[in-house]
């Protein structure tokens, strides 16, 4: 039940992911730092916001509103205690994917698939000790909180496309671009 309602309430995130998709990439390619860290910020406000509010929808689903989905006392009852890691867990990937989604419009490939790769090996670890669907909804939190920190971390450095733009690093809008010949 608890999977069921993960995956429901994580596709909230999805508009913000195709937002930083849809608005980002020119403002990267223009170099405009100041527009470009205004539309992240918005982005990662936007996420943040969406990510409590639908983290505690689905907090209150599990919490309270089991009896539409099953009427076994022991799944009521499992899914009710793991209705906070539950709340981490979907807000903690509303943000990821909308992170993924300013990542994606970066084309910092090599960089998401490593730290993917990186999270799933912490996640696949973590699972080992996991005695409970609490634990198991946990270590979904910690995979996606740590991609969204650390790409987040790479951008506000200045590293990678999304950085460089932020940080005014790449070619400045006012600047003329050089004609090759």
């Amino acid at each position: 039940l608890c999977m069921n309602l993960l995956v429901f309430f994580i596709l909230f995130g999805e508009p913000l992911s195709q937002l930083g998709q849809t608005k980002l990439p020119a403002l990267i390619d223009s170099g405009d730092a100041e527009e470009a860290m205004a539309t992240f910020r918005s982005l990662l406000a936007l996420s943040t916001f969406a990510a409590a509010g639908v983290g505690f929808a689905a907090y209150l689903a599990a919490s309270f509103g089991t009896g539409l989905f099953s009427s076994d006392l022991a799944v009521r009852a499992a899914a009710g205690a793991a209705a906070p890691a539950l709340f981490l867990a979907v807000s903690q990937t509303v943000v990821g994917i909308a992170v993924d989604g300013c990542m994606m419009a970066s084309k910092d490939f090599q960089f998401m698939l490593a730290t993917g790769l990186a999270s799933f090996a912490l996640q696949a670890k973590l699972l080992t000790y996991c005695s409970s669907v609490g634990d198991i909804l946990g270590t979904f939190a910690i995979r996606l909180g740590s991609y969204a920190v650390l790409s987040v971390g790479r951008a506000l450095l200045g590293y990678g496309n999304l950085g460089r733009a932020i940080r005014g690093d790449g070619r400045n809008k006012e600047e003329p671009v050089a004609q090759t010949q």
